[in-house]
């Protein structure tokens, strides 16, 4: 399955989640998106900017300067009208999934299968 059908049933499981990019950290660089609506590019740019400062960004390697063990690999950030998922994958650690819901998703249903989606081994672009 590829990864542009991985997006899209996701979002058919989850109606809730209005935007799935996929994007490359470490080119921080958007490869594909799959929303509900059209959005303007700069939207895009920001999510994928927010993923890399999230999931492996400067503040992110200070931490582990500091002695920590592993790596970031999600990251939820809740605001009034939207909540933000960033995902890295633990299979290829450049790919991520940024994820745009609105505050009725089931993070505790959403996350594993976001996660399911992205790892998955048999992904080609």
């Amino acid at each position: 399955m590829t990864v542009a059908e991985r997006m899209q049933l996701l979002r058919d499981q989850f109606p809730e989640c209005t935007l799935v990019a996929f994007t490359d950290l470490a080119a921080e660089m958007v490869l594909s998106v799959n929303a509900d609506t059209a959005r303007i590019q700069e939207e895009i740019n920001g999510l994928c900017a927010t993923a890399t400062d999230a999931l492996g960004g400067a503040s992110i390697d200070a931490i582990f300067a500091n002695g920590a063990e592993s790596g970031v690999f999600e990251a939820v950030l809740v605001e009034r009208q939207e909540i933000g998922v960033f995902l890295r994958s633990t299979v290829m650690q450049s790919d991520a999934f940024c994820c745009v819901c609105t505050p009725r998703i089931s993070l505790g249903e959403f996350l594993p299968a976001a996660r399911a989606a992205l790892d998955a081994s048999d992904m080609t672009p």
